[in-house]
């Protein structure tokens, strides 16, 4: 099972951005050391806990400070966006760090609707983002003789479709188009298998992708000790909470601030019921429950998320699973 990691420059309580932004770069270097397949950075706009605003400037730096690993888009909100600058970012990044390089999109917004009517002033329909697959997947392949998308480069970075929801319609595009499906089920926990079989049943080969692929995303609470678990957990569970009421807290709190916040048993309902969301446990427990979502969703790769205040806790649940899952560098 080949894992990676999605990254979101989270910012830690008391701490500054670019703080954040030079710990994503951190985590980069020490995953790209332990032999993780690809780390994908998210975009997201007008939210201080998350920190990534612009996925490709930050990739820049850090395909630049490592050496094998996969670096990619988790996804650029391609609303927000002009395809051809899309396509003109990803092979510059293309150029720089020839066949390291995904590009993977998704449709929502990553922002509230004023930031996104800053971004783009005009709102974008559903076929309004087929068009605009459509139009980077011709940039990316010179198929635009008017306005070639510069650099030219040899090879094209492999676009991926985000998909958060369950509706089959995503595995769908993502089988016509040739591209790989990423499933996000730390966004959304009650994301259907259905868009995995129907891509895998509907799937179209392309020069990127021969085969089919799927990736699934999960939140990740990992650690050798029950007491820094329930630590951690506690850290992803507030974030959650905050994040589904509509308050998005300022940063990811300290441990001392953690201990005066009390979960309800309403909160603790909820939870349980999004539990999909995320794996828990020590690292053979999380191996296990990895291995199981994976088989569930008829995944290839599984990519892990991590909502913690500390730097150091992300690197150690990373040296954890990679040793238990056997990574190689």
């Amino acid at each position: 099972m080949k894992l990676s990691i999605l990254e979101q420059s989270t910012l830690p309580e008391n701490a500054s951005a670019s703080q954040a932004i030079a710990n994503t770069v951190t985590l980069a270097r020490e995953a790209d050391r332990l032999g993780y397949e690809r780390i994908w950075l998210s975009e997201h706009h007008n939210m201080s806990i998350l920190q990534g605003s612009s996925p490709e400037v930050l990739l820049a730096s850090i395909g630049a400070q490592t050496q094998r690993i996969r670096i990619g888009s988790g996804g650029v909100m391609l609303p927000n966006h002009s395809a051809y600058r899309v396509a003109e970012n990803f092979r510059t990044l293309e150029a720089l760090y020839p066949g390291r390089v995904d590009c993977g999109i998704g449709r929502a917004s990553g922002e509230d609707m004023y930031a996104r009517s800053l971004l783009n002033p005009v709102a974008a329909t559903a076929e309004d983002f087929v068009e605009q697959v459509d139009q980077l997947d011709r940039y990316f392949h010179d198929e635009c003789k008017r306005a070639l998308a510069m650099p030219t480069v040899e090879s094209v970075p492999p676009m991926w479709l985000l998909s958060a929801g369950s509706h089959p319609g995503s595995g769908a595009l993502a089988a016509e188009k040739g591209m790989g499906l990423a499933v996000a089920l730390f966004i959304n926990p009650d994301a259907s298998a259905e868009a995995v079989q129907v891509y895998r049943e509907q799937f179209k080969p392309s020069a990127e992708f021969p085969e089919s692929k799927v990736v699934i995303a999960l939140n990740v609470v990992c650690a050798e000790t029950r007491d820094k678990l329930d630590e951690l957990k506690k850290a992803s569970d507030y974030f959650r909470l905050m994040r589904d009421s509509g308050r998005y807290p300022r940063s990811v709190p300290s441990s001392a601030t953690l201990a005066e916040i009390n979960f309800g048993d309403e909160a603790e309902d909820y939870l349980r019921r999004i539990a999909n969301r995320e794996v828990t446990g020590t690292p053979s427990e999380v191996r296990e429950k990895i291995l199981e979502r994976a088989q569930a969703y008829n995944a290839d790769e599984v990519m892990l998320a991590m909502m913690t205040n500390r730097l150091d806790d992300k690197i150690e649940t990373i040296r954890l699973l990679a040793q238990v899952f056997g990574v190689v560098p």
